[in-house]
């Protein structure tokens, strides 16, 4: 059985930005193939996983999570200190005194500095640091930073994953590579089935940019049905309770303009059939998935969105349910299976 924890500890510790995915690509390809007929990738470090159907003519399903994560790139070198901008959603709040890996050959390591609150004024105090005032500090001259670390260089944050309690797990970049490993949990379960079905999953690339990997792979595909995997907001007690979810306590299942409503409404009767504990959850406009790129490639594709509860969404410290993750696969495996040949 697939070691969940250690699939998740191994991809959310690994270095990979929007637009620099190709070694987190490499082992997600290894991670799929023991599932699947196929596996191949294609400029932009897309990862297709394909398990075919034995039948004649049948219909193709696509379904997406994203493995690129937010990062940082490096703009400018100032006294050997390596000034940046975000890849992706960062708020500059979560960076000061963080540890950060530079994507240079070989990596190095450095931290993000900020003045010491003995050196600012109390108007300084109050407000938190702009990202302008924040640099990488990696310990070396001016010379020796323009020589080994070139601009343009992505990084990422250093952090270690966290078992909290025995259902909760913390890590940097479990949006959405937590996802991946419940598409992966379903493989195994698909593993010893006949589908109906022509199962793609696709480890889609730069996501945090424009969902960009989900528009061509779904052009490239071209399914009759799709579903993205990603996370939604956990609850905390300093969020608001619209909106969020209770993590550990269900699987959020999206209905809206961006979503097919007989396929939002197949997944709520399988959940509902497999005792399978759900929520529903609204999304009024474009959901800020990979939903919204497939469902309006070429003729159109009929769409669905299932979510996995996190907390911290976008910092180092972000926290999943492994029971919700496993209600997930549970669900998207009942899915798959449910898809007949020839079915509208």
């Amino acid at each position: 059985m697939l070691d969940i924890k250690a699939v998740l500890s191994e991809l959310s510790t690994m270095a990979g930005p929007s637009g620099f995915e190709h070694e987190v690509a490499r082992r997600v390809s290894d991670l799929m193939r023991p599932y699947v007929d196929e596996v191949n990738t294609d400029a932009l470090s897309n990862v297709f996983g394909i398990k075919r159907s034995k039948k004649d003519g049948a219909k193709k399903l696509l379904m997406s999570a994203h493995i690129d994560e937010i990062g940082l790139m490096v703009t400018k070198i100032e006294d050997g200190f390596l000034r940046f901008r975000t890849i992706g959603g960062i708020d500059p709040r979560v960076l000061p005194a963080r540890e950060i890996k530079v994507l240079t050959e070989p990596p190095m390591y450095g931290v993000v500095g900020a003045l010491p609150p003995h050196l600012q004024t109390r108007d300084e105090m109050k407000s938190p640091l702009p990202l302008e005032k924040l640099s990488i500090d990696v310990g070396l001259s001016q010379e020796e930073a323009e020589r080994l670390v070139p601009i343009g260089t992505p990084a990422v944050f250093v952090e270690k994953t966290v078992e909290l309690g025995e259902q909760l797990f913390s890590g940097k970049a479990l949006d959405d590579r937590a996802c991946f490993v419940m598409l992966l949990r379903m493989l195994e379960l698909l593993k010893d089935e006949e589908l109906s079905v022509d199962l793609v999953v696709l480890a889609s690339s730069q996501e945090e940019v424009g969902t960009r990997g989900a528009t061509v792979g779904a052009f490239r595909h071209d399914p009759d049905y799709a579903v993205a995997v990603d996370v939604t907001h956990g609850q905390t007690p300093d969020a608001p309770k619209e909106g969020t979810f209770k993590i550990g306590e269900g699987v959020p299942i999206t209905m809206g303009p961006n979503i097919t409503r007989k396929l939002s409404d197949r997944l709520i009767k399988l959940a509902k059939a497999n005792e399978i504990p759900w929520h529903p959850e609204v999304a009024e406009g474009r959901t800020g998935t990979d939903a919204w790129p497939m469902q309006v490639t070429r003729k159109g594709v009929a769409t669905a969105l299932v979510s996995l509860p996190l907390k911290y969404m976008h910092t180092p410290c972000e926290v999943i349910s492994i029971e919700d993750l496993e209600n997930g696969a549970k669900l998207l495996s009942e899915f798959v299976k449910s898809l007949e040949r020839g079915e509208e």
